[in-house]
């Protein structure tokens, strides 16, 4: 096992999870960090895990990485298929944000596009908020930003029937999966999109496409 390894372990038994806990045991001002590390690498694979990881992270006290180990908590309910306890972790997330400037965590744009790929009518108006405010214009660099951000608020325009709005951000956030580089000189594959393949990509791609009635009301004409 590397110098690093012991708190970022992607697979969890009996025997990982001692190991870890001996190496904890011997840590001294790291421990809340290797707490959240780690149980972030199991949100989605050993979810059950990583939520009892995360309570012993909030049990540590600490003030630092509060919101990114609600995000945690958030992920490994999204696994489990808690999506209500998931939005409420995102919201505690950006709550505690709110009241603690300077910390930022993925919730602001977790949030929305979990909002907008469950279909979460409930959350919309919190969600459009959220992109709306939380967002400042030196934060869209990386072109994942861009696609997150302009997708979500385009999927939930869709569901809203607001059909212009709907295109023209589904339209943003795939010019956007399609950059091969970012605007940083020597990071020039950090922040790409690697696949929109998946529900949210397929998405945005049909809001893209011409509509039946378009592509005929090309051929009549003088159109």
């Amino acid at each position: 096992m590397g110098r690093y390894d012991w708190y970022r372990n992607t697979s969890w038994n009996a025997e990982t999870e001692a190991a870890f806990h001996e190496k904890l045991a011997r840590s001294r001002s790291s421990r809340p960090q290797y707490l959240l590390i780690q149980a972030s690498c199991l949100a989605r694979s050993h979810p059950v895990d990583a939520l009892r990881l995360i309570n012993e992270y909030f049990e540590t006290g600490d003030n630092f990485d509060v919101p990114n180990a609600w995000c945690a908590r958030a992920e490994a309910n999204i696994a489990l298929g808690r999506i209500g306890e998931a939005v409420a972790a995102f919201k505690e997330a950006l709550r505690w944000e709110a009241e603690h400037p300077g910390h930022i965590s993925t919730a602001r744009i977790c949030l929305p596009m979990m909002v907008a790929e469950y279909r979460l009518a409930n959350e919309y108006d919190y969600a459009v908020e959220i992109l709306s405010s939380r967002f400042q214009p030196n934060d869209h660099q990386f072109p994942a930003t861009r696609y997150w951000w302009n997708g979500s608020y385009a999927l939930i325009a869709s569901e809203r029937r607001e059909v212009a709005d709907a295109r023209e951000f589904a339209e943003r956030a795939l010019r956007a999966a399609a950059q091969t580089e970012s605007p940083f000189r020597y990071h020039r594959g950090v922040g790409l999109v690697s696949d929109t393949s998946d529900d949210f990509g397929r998405r945005l791609k049909r809001l893209c496409r011409p509509s039946a009635f378009r592509s005929l009301f090309r051929l009549l004409p003088g159109a």
